[in-house]
């Protein structure tokens, strides 16, 4: 079985594709990258199940529907759809937290932004007790006490 995440991305191009071709500069070779991407993953996909066999391939995607350039019309659902629940619809039912925008860390008159270089900004001032102890981490430690 495979769960094909991003499924907006794979599907075979309109054969005849007139749209692709009136698109002009960036359009165009953006909508052909997306066909070509397209194109690898479907044939990926059917190359897998022609060498091991497939009982299900079931498409997620929080964009079902066809890209510009691929010759089917541009925001048109995938025929295959069986639900389109939005992403307003989730919010609002408290499936998904709700989205924030991320607020500019550039510093007025800075070259970099402020946090690009972590490590630089906050190295020498981590405590040096423990940096080099040589003791393994236990992923398990919890710093909890064993009773």
């Amino acid at each position: 079985m495979v769960l094909n995440d991003e499924a907006h991305h794979c599907y075979r191009e309109k054969p005849e594709n007139d749209e692709a071709a009136e698109l002009k500069g960036e359009d165009r070779k953006a909508a052909e990258r997306n066909n070509e991407t397209a194109r690898l993953w479907i044939s990926g996909l059917e190359a897998v199940a022609r060498t091991l066999g497939l009982r299900g391939l079931y498409d997620l995607s929080a964009t079902p529907f066809f890209l510009r350039g691929s010759g089917y019309g541009e925001g048109a659902l995938f025929p295959w759809t069986v639900s389109d629940f939005s992403l307003m619809d989730a919010i609002e039912c408290g499936i998904v937290k709700l989205p924030r925008v991320p607020v500019a860390d550039n510093i007025p008159g800075g070259e970099m932004p402020k946090f690009r270089n972590l490590w630089e900004h906050i190295g020498k001032k981590m405590p040096k007790a423990g940096r080099s102890g040589g003791k393994t981490l236990d992923p398990l430690y919890t710093g909890e006490p064993i009773a």
